[in-house]
């Protein structure tokens, strides 16, 4: 019972910040039924109206639709290579998406950042399968090459901004924390369709991907094969991350925390954590978001909030689960 009050208690608790502490000055009341007349009785928006469904409305549902993808994949990385300290970016997305978006501002224009953000993280995914191949193959093998492509990309990204304008510098080092401010519904359409093509097929293999957190001879035994079952879904977060980070530049610590909360919540069944770390995460970065609008006058990073509030939550879990073994 304890259980399950606390994991619908961060949803209620963020859709409440939300709705009512808001520090902005627009009425929801009123701009939401403004919204309605507008489809139903083709009523023109008024100021309210047209904030909340032109700003405040994608930003909210990007929050949640990102947060989604993020802690989603974090769960499935952490079990198919069975270490609880992985997470999305691990294996070099967002240092692929970092290294597009400084190729983009320093040579060509900004208006093709999200193209080169997501072909960025989704050629880096490419390039650690390939490289994959001349090694063990193993979940270690997969990782180590994940982090010296993520080395080797995040240096080719700080000799960029040291070579370009400060000017252009600085747009790489802003984008470079991510944000969601800029947000449109173009963007939410390309997040939700990534979350129906990505995490339909592994919610279908939910069953197989259960075996992965065994040893790979023991997921042989029951009919899996460990190691194409890992590429694919290695290609479906690639392309789910590539698409998350470039509309919302790169945000860390989601994929990493949401998950370890999860599962002390649900356990480590994939039938159970994989749904529920989705459904937390929208809300989880939907909070973080709300801190970023009114922690300030400015409109923070929701990057670095998410990592200042995740790092220490991170340690505590740590001390507090220190004892026990998920994996």
């Amino acid at each position: 019972m304890l259980k399950r009050i606390l994991f619908y208690f961060i949803p209620i608790f963020t859709l409440i910040l939300v709705f009512f502490f808001d520090r902005s000055s627009i009425d929801y009341k009123q701009g939401i039924q403004n919204i309605f007349a507008h489809f139903l009785y083709q009523e023109a928006l008024n100021t309210d109206g047209l904030i909340l469904y032109e700003v405040r409305l994608p930003r909210m549902f990007l929050a949640i639709g990102v947060g989604m993808i993020l802690s989603g994949s974090g769960v499935i990385m952490q079990n198919i290579f069975r270490n609880p300290l992985v997470d999305p970016y691990l294996l070099g997305v967002s240092s692929g998406a970092a290294f597009g978006c400084a190729v983009c501002i320093g040579i060509f224009s900004q208006e093709f950042l999200g193209f080169f953000a997501f072909f960025g993280a989704v050629g880096a995914v490419f390039a650690i399968v390939f490289f994959s191949r001349f090694t063990s193959k193993t979940p270690v093998s997969l990782i180590l090459v994940g982090i010296v492509l993520s080395s080797l990309l995040s240096a080719l990204a700080g000799l960029i901004k040291y070579f370009v304008t400060p000017d252009k510098a600085q747009a790489i080092a802003i984008w470079l924390l991510g944000s969601l401010s800029l947000a449109t519904w173009r963007d939410v359409g390309l997040v939700f369709i990534a979350i129906l093509l990505g995490f339909l097929p592994l919610f279908l293999l939910r069953f197989q991907l259960n075996t992965l957190a065994l040893n790979d001879i023991e997921s042989k035994s029951l009919g899996v094969n460990p190691v194409f079952l890992r590429t694919v879904c290695i290609f479906l977060v690639g392309l789910m991350c590539g698409i998350a980070v470039s509309v919302s530049g790169t945000i860390g610590w989601i994929g990493l925390i949401v998950p370890h909360f999860v599962r002390i919540l649900v356990g480590a069944n994939l039938i159970k954590l994989l749904p529920a770390s989705i459904f937390m995460g929208g809300f989880v970065l939907l909070l973080m978001d709300f801190c970023a609008k009114n922690l300030s006058t400015n409109d923070l990073p929701v990057g670095a909030i998410s990592a200042i509030v995740g790092a220490p939550l991170f340690l505590v879990f740590l001390i507090l689960t220190h004892k026990s073994r998920t994996f």
